[in-house]
């Protein structure tokens, strides 16, 4: 059994005095002596609250290099971290203290000095031993679940991340997506963790920020979401001048194949697309020789990561993952066996799936999403794909909405660029699509709600889309 304190070990191992590992845009890097010695202080406050082997402690409030070292403090206590995001009400904590009972609460106070405060519950969740992280996923009634992951886990994600990517100790990886979450943890912190490779992180990824940083000499790894792409096909000519960037990668929602496309145009780079889950870490990368498979446009995300399989389950295709990597499971079915999700160390994600002709992993739809339309079943992906290559549709998504005469109708939300109606919209479909599939309503808006990973905001859209005055469509 892997503990958590060998995360902290293993980092320890490769942090040296003169190695630079860790800095915030701004400041400067700090080297692992420096690091090492701010972890030792976290942990000592930690020490003295009582946090032992197999507590967990709630991250309150923390970003940036703080949250690096907050987390390893943690794991130098043979302790588990749940990190909280920093934009959280105190509600929302509250809510997470209440479902995870943590024993320990970890914050930042005046000057970003670190505070660490027992809690007064008196129940404690037991986790599986070994367990070195909670993440959060959203559950089916609002409130987040949380996933149990080993050291054991977080190690290998990084391992297969790694070897699949060609990532090099020497390779400064750039901390624009939150190093808590789960593509975060796989990317950011176990590289740096394993090989010590150099971390700068970016507290805010404003357009003349960011330039600045993907313009770096040294070279250096972007891992990025779709709306960071989006953003930077749009910067003015030359506001960005790549040098050292030598990898950029998307993932949390598909990429828009002409926003890749564009993006290699531009500064010569491709965008490779990483498909995983909070459950099993990465599970299928793009190493094709051209870095395109984001720009066929189809849903291809690449083939498996080194020492990861995958295959699709029942007759829905659904994409099931299996390696060293899958967590232990739901804190709340964790000791189950056959949940529907974990099982004989598999992962069934919530997609579905194909293979191409190369082995690629093609996604085509999301398990539940499927609209029922007076009792076909219609797939939202697709009526999106379309859409998207209609002219002058600069984003869309599509939903299923309650409807008296067909149970369902489709609702297609949609961000003009420049003219657009909604004739020449439906016309483009109606050559397209069957006649149950086309939507019954177009809502324009300004931008589709998303959050900072890219992925759909599907309550927010369909408050949106429910409160829009957009006319019936004669289909």
């Amino acid at each position: 059994m892997t503990s958590s304190k060998e995360l902290f070990e293993r980092f320890e191992s490769v942090a040296g005095p003169k190695h630079c590992v860790l800095r915030e845009w701004g400041a400067a890097w700090l080297d692992g002596s420096e690091v090492l010695a701010r972890t030792s202080h976290w942990a000592s406050l930690l020490e003295r609250e009582g946090v032992g082997s197999g507590d967990l402690v709630l991250l309150k409030g923390i970003s940036g290099a703080s949250l690096v070292v907050g987390l390893l403090a943690v794991w130098s206590r043979d302790a588990a971290a749940l990190a909280a995001e920093s934009t959280l009400s105190a509600a929302e904590v509250e809510s997470l203290c209440e479902d995870f009972a943590p024993a320990c609460l970890l914050t930042s106070g005046a000057g970003g000095a670190p505070m660490a405060t027992r809690t007064a519950s008196r129940s404690r969740r037991t986790l599986p031993p070994g367990t070195a992280v909670i993440k959060l996923t959203s559950g089916s009634t609002g409130r987040p679940r949380g996933i149990a992951v080993g050291a054991a886990h977080l190690i290998a994600d990084g391992r297969q991340i790694l070897r699949g990517m060609g990532i090099g100790a020497d390779d400064v990886n750039l901390g624009v997506i939150p190093p808590a979450h789960s593509y975060g943890l796989g990317n950011l912190v176990m590289t740096l963790v394993l090989q010590g490779s150099p971390l700068l992180l970016l507290r805010d990824p404003l357009p003349a920020t960011l330039s600045s940083v993907l313009s770096l000499p040294e070279p250096c790894i972007f891992p990025g979401v779709p709306a960071l792409f989006e953003m930077l096909v749009r910067l003015p000519e030359k506001a960005m001048t790549p040098k050292g960037l030598r990898l950029c990668i998307s993932a949390g929602a598909p990429l828009r194949p002409d926003t890749a496309a564009a993006f290699r145009g531009r500064f010569g780079l491709p965008v490779r697309s990483l498909y995983g889950a909070s459950e099993c870490g990465g599970i299928t990368y793009d190493a094709s020789p051209d870095g395109t498979v984001a720009e066929t446009g189809d849903g291809a995300v690449g083939l498996p990561l080194p020492e990861v399989e995958v295959r699709l389950s029942g007759e829905e295709g659904r994409v099931t993952a299996r390696s060293r990597a899958v967590a232990f499971g739901y804190l709340s079915v964790v000791e189950a066996e056959g949940d529907g999700e974990f099982s004989e160390g598999w992962f069934r994600t919530g997609d579905t799936g194909r293979f191409d002709a190369q082995g690629r992993l093609v996604l085509t739809g999301r398990i539940g999403a499927l609209v029922n339309v007076a009792g076909r079943k219609v797939n939202p992906r697709e009526v999106e794909t379309v859409l998207l290559s209609v002219p002058g549709v600069g984003d869309a998504a599509v939903l299923g909405v309650p409807d008296a005469a067909r149970g369902e109708a489709l609702v297609a939300c949609l961000v003009p660029q420049g003219e657009l109606s909604r004739e020449l919209v439906m016309s483009y479909l109606r050559q397209e699509l069957a006649g149950y599939k086309l939507p019954r309503r177009l809502v324009f808006m300004e931008s589709i709600p998303r959050n900072e990973r890219g992925k759909l905001n599907r309550g927010a859209l369909l408050r949106a889309a429910q409160g829009s005055d957009s006319p019936e469509l004669k289909n």
